[in-house]
């Protein structure tokens, strides 16, 4: 048996006006999403948990089969720090530093207007910081801050999600300590965050980016899971382009490697991420797709972008899986499952139970007319999983739901 789950990153969404009051999953061409909502088995999932972050590390370690109660290790950037190759150790401290945009002292932009790659690396490598940190470039905006043997928990400090304050005032969402130790180092890092404007505004007179500021957030220490082949008795492959989906990978002792021209963008190279699925698929037996596209475009609230960037992954990605699984005249099973809701109106998250779709060996038809929010919600009678409930039934072939 074959298993692939396939993540359409922040698909879903509210009615919008702008689409006669339709969704951007209703208003998008999703042939082969429906045809799995059709002739498989759809329901509601829980991918968010009271206390824990709404976003894509807690919403896919749940689906993978960790429960992010237990595994979820106080943020996202210990996973890209593992992505990036960097070697943490117990008492380390991983900050996800963006670069963004500030206008009147308030956060208008969590990507500095979606940065390139080689203009973030450049600014990052010529910030100067005091001593005990330690700054690493990484994928366009996103960047790593590491505290060495810190003498406090990642939980210790509390920190502001960009993406989840635009429009907020900067001095009310610095970072804030909330023990001896982490009061101080809170003071260090506001004075790191304050330096950082007079150095990227001096740079910026040389590479003019909209970078005006140093972000830190998420404080996470190394995280300990299982390995999937230990978890479910089998070996299983990312395909992602974001660091923080293969450092999930990597923690799980999954394949995970790094794939040229994913940009986490509407312009990724979907036919390399179709390409490194197939392949993997011919040694192993799960493959786990993300495609970070549809939240990127709510982000920054296009419209028609995140509707194309749907369409994109249907067929670039959904359609060929399907017809590689069926050529391989081995059972299969394939799962669409949208990792959690982003908002076009405010950019935000929201923790709304999130549609999935199963196709494949074993599954009954339990008759969902397409891969939508309404319609999903219409036929699920109220019944909900939990997403760290999900991979065991999804892999049990003789056990679905």
């Amino acid at each position: 048996m074959k298993y692939v789950v396939i993540i359409p990153d922040g698909a879903c969404d509210f009615p919008q006006k702008s689409l006669d009051g339709k969704t951007p999953l209703e208003a998008a061409k999703t042939p082969n999403m429906d045809f799995i909502a059709k002739n498989g088995q759809t329901g509601l999932m829980q991918t968010s948990f009271h206390n824990l972050p709404i976003g894509s590390i807690v919403a896919n370690m749940g689906i993978l089969g960790y429960n992010p109660l237990e595994y979820y290790p106080n943020g996202r950037a210990s996973f890209e720090a593992l992505a990036q190759g960097i070697e943490l150790k117990k008492n380390d401290i991983v900050f996800r530093c963006n670069l963004i945009s500030v206008k009147k002292g308030r956060i208008v932009d969590f990507t500095s207007n979606m940065i390139s790659d080689y203009l973030g690396r450049k600014i990052i490598e010529s910030i100067k910081t005091d001593s005990g940190f330690e700054l690493y470039p990484g994928q366009s905006y996103r960047n790593l801050l590491i505290l060495r043997n810190a003498k406090f928990r990642a939980s210790d400090i509390i920190c502001f999600e960009p993406h989840m304050n635009i429009g907020e005032k900067v001095n009310e969402r610095l970072p804030v300590g909330t023990t001896f130790d982490s009061i101080e180092y809170a003071k260090k890092l506001n004075k790191f965050i304050l330096d950082s404007v007079k150095q990227l505004t001096s740079m910026n007179e040389k590479y003019a980016t909209s970078a005006d500021m140093l972000w830190p957030w998420s404080p996470s220490h190394k995280p300990s899971i299982p390995s999937f082949e230990e978890k479910y008795g089998m070996k299983g492959g990312i395909v992602a382009g974001l660091d923080f989906m293969r450092g999930i990978g990597m923690a799980a002792a999954m394949e995970a490697e790094e794939i040229p021209g994913t940009t986490g963008y509407i312009d990724t190279d979907l036919k390399a991420k179709l390409n490194t699925a197939e392949r993997m698929l011919e040694k192993m037996d799960f493959v786990f797709i993300h495609v970070n596209a549809p939240d990127e475009e709510s982000h920054a609230q296009n419209t028609n972008k995140k509707i194309k960037s749907i369409e994109n992954i249907d067929k670039e990605i959904v359609g060929p899986i399907i017809k590689f699984l069926e050529s391989t005249k081995e059972d299969f099973r394939i799962a669409i499952i949208v990792d959690h809701y982003t908002l076009l109106n405010d950019k935000t998250h929201n923790n709304k139970s999130v549609p999935f779709a199963i196709y494949g060996a074993g599954i009954k038809r339990n008759g969902s007319e397409s891969y939508t929010e309404k319609e999903i919600e219409r036929k699920s009678n109220g019944s909900l999983i939990k997403s760290y409930k999900f991979m065991k039934s999804f892999l049990s072939e003789d056990k679905i739901f």
